[in-house]
Order: structure tokens, then sequence, then C-alpha cells
């Protein structure tokens, strides 16, 4: 079925409101700042599907497009007892 002019005007307006696209790895990375990444306490008042959708907008911001990428920082946002029942230690 072809494309008429009205779906193609909504395909390239919601296009140009997100431009998030995949890299093919030949640009730099950009580096991401602690402040910039959403954190995760583990209270009960907090989302983990908001908290996760938060992380992966921040980084598609910054070019992190790839698992390998994400897993670096992924540590980083965990906060007070979510370090402990994770097993993250800093030696």
């Amino acid at each position: 079925m072809a494309e008429n002019q009205h779906d193609r005007e909504n395909r390239e307006r919601i296009e140009s409101a997100f431009p998030i696209k995949e890299t093919n790895g030949d640009t730099k990375m950009k580096n991401i700042s602690p402040s910039a990444l959403p954190h995760f306490h583990g209270l009960t008042t907090e989302d983990p599907d908001t908290f996760l959708f938060e992380f992966v907008v921040i980084c598609r911001t910054y070019d992190y497009t790839n698992d390998e990428k994400k897993l670096k920082v992924f540590p980083s946002t965990f906060k007070d007892a979510t370090l402990l029942v994770h097993g993250f230690t800093w030696r």
C-alpha cells in the first residue's frame, strides 16, 4: 500500500523530533558526566522501569548505542543499598 502525503509528513515530523540513530562505530564516544546519569537507590518509591528508560535515553544522547558501552557505566548509577545487594564494592 502506498504511503500517502499525510503519513509521509507524520513520519518526517517524528524522525526530526527524535533524531536517535544507531552509529556504525566510526564516531568517537563522548564521556558521560556522572551527574548526568540517573541514580537508583533501591527505594520502594522508585520505579525501576522509569530509571531504565532514563538510563537508555541518556546513553543514546551520548552515543552509547551498544550494550558493551552501556554496561561500563551502568554500575555507577547504583547508590546506597543497591551497591550492597548487587555485590559492587570499591577497592
